[in-house]
């Protein structure tokens, strides 16, 4: 239960932020017929959802594999690249987005306190 909830609370948390930070409509907010938003000032608005999303990622796969030791290596390993080669990609344009070394930094902060977490035994 106490792991459902480390990957419930941060996709509604980022989510949240996500949606506040912007400064123009999302899609589904346009499909609402939100025309304009008021962003938010605080700091780090655009990059904390990320790093909620991925921690968000990476306690689903805990709770599938039931501890970190148990995930494959090579989940490990794609799953890190693949959530940093989004990044890359974006800023390549071969994706929508704004490509964002920042975004990796939080991907890779992601990994390692959801790690801490689970060798600490805290989660």
């Amino acid at each position: 239960m106490v792991r459902l909830i480390w990957v419930v609370v941060p996709i509604i948390i980022g989510t949240a932020l996500y949606l506040k930070g912007r400064k123009v409509p999302v899609l589904f907010e346009r499909w609402l017929l939100y025309n304009s938003k008021e962003t938010s000032s605080f700091p780090g608005s655009i990059w904390i959802p990320d790093y909620l999303w991925c921690v968000s990622l990476w306690m689903a796969m805990v709770m599938v594999w039931d501890g970190w030791d148990r995930i494959p290596k090579s989940w490990k390993i794609g799953i890190a690249v693949m959530v940093s080669a989004t990044e890359l990609f974006q800023w390549l344009g071969w994706l929508h987005g704004t490509g964002d070394w920042i975004d990796v930094l939080m991907y890779q902060m992601a990994i390692l306190t959801v790690y801490i977490l689970h060798k600490t035994k805290r989660i």
